[in-house]
């Protein structure tokens, strides 16, 4: 796999006039960009990213066509086919399944259209079809995260996590990054049960963890986004369990702030829906511009917040 990490930000100012969800009418010169997103209605993170790469282009002059499979990777396939028919000067994926999204990214390089992946990148076996990824780290964030439980629970505990969808990249290296941070304490998983990104799923999760584990068994509960977090702690309020704390690799939600600020979720790493989008189209207008980045990871900040520093982060709400 292609390594580095670089925060990079660029752009170009022109006149332009939107005309339409996800389309803006251009003079014949302006650059193109198609994009497939993920599932821009599942939850705030991607309703504000989808909103923030409209009103982007629109600040950038560049004619952008945005995509919506709404979570079905047979749909996006499909969509970045249409795109390709549409003559894009570069097209941004953010796949809805890293694996399937091999083909589609090589179908981008068979057309001669540049390929970004946002926000999640595609399998290591499709990378090679890619001019760049833009987005976070997540295995940081999933490092920074464990980190903080550890220095909160100690190096000998007993833990249980909620994982999230299977084959999804950003959840296997959120994953990995947490192993990481337990790699050298005698911290015990006991227990690893996906709640595949949903609050009602990862309370499910929880409850079941309750009936099978006695209080004073389990020191917390690592999760991998805040909406798990969400449906963790609805399971651990009801239960009347407060001997379990709460910790999640990443936060898409910006109300998730307030949920540190309480000492519901005990550390996570805050991801910015704004930061990532501008960042991402940025790079793609350069890309089709022929200047690529000198990186194939480009990460965007998502500093790990806990009661401790949360008063020192700035961030733009959405």
């Amino acid at each position: 796999m292609k390594k580095g990490m670089k925060n990079l930000m660029a752009g170009i100012l022109a006149a332009a006039m939107l005309t339409g969800a996800g389309q803006m009418v251009m003079a014949e010169d302006t650059i193109k960009v198609g994009m497939v997103t993920f599932d821009s209605g599942a939850d705030a993170y991607q309703s504000a990213y989808y909103d923030t790469m409209l009103s982007h282009a629109k600040e950038l002059g560049v004619e952008i066509q945005l995509l919506d499979p709404a979570g079905d990777a047979t749909k996006q396939q499909n969509m970045v086919q249409d795109l390709i028919g549409m003559a894009c000067d570069v097209i941004i994926i953010w796949p809805a399944n890293s694996e399937t999204a091999i083909a589609e990214v090589k179908a981008c390089s068979e057309a001669g259209i540049p390929v970004v992946a946002a926000n999640t990148d595609v399998a290591e076996e499709g990378q090679e079809y890619v001019t760049c990824f833009v987005g976070p780290s997540n295995r940081l964030e999933g490092q920074n995260a464990g980190e903080a439980m550890v220095e909160e629970i100690g190096t000998d505990a007993k833990i249980v996590e909620i994982s999230n969808m299977a084959g999804y990249t950003a959840s296997i290296e959120r994953m990995g990054g947490m192993h990481d941070a337990i790699e050298d304490t005698d911290i015990e998983i006991l227990d690893s049960q996906p709640g595949e990104a949903n609050r009602e799923k990862a309370q499910q999760v929880m409850e079941n963890y309750l009936v099978k584990y006695a209080p004073g068994e389990i020191a917390a509960v690592f999760c991998y986004d805040d909406t798990t977090a969400y449906g963790a702690l609805n399971a651990l309020e009801a239960d009347g369990r407060d001997d379990v704390l709460v910790f999640a690799a990443a936060a898409g939600n910006y109300e998730t702030i307030n949920y540190v600020k309480n000492g519901k979720i005990r550390a996570i790493s805050m991801q910015s829906p704004i930061i990532d989008a501008t960042t991402t189209l940025d790079v793609a207008v350069n890309v089709a511009k022929g200047e690529a980045p000198a990186e194939y990871l480009n990460f965007i900040e998502t500093p790990a917040v806990s009661q401790s520093n949360i008063d020192e982060i700035e961030l733009e709400a959405w």
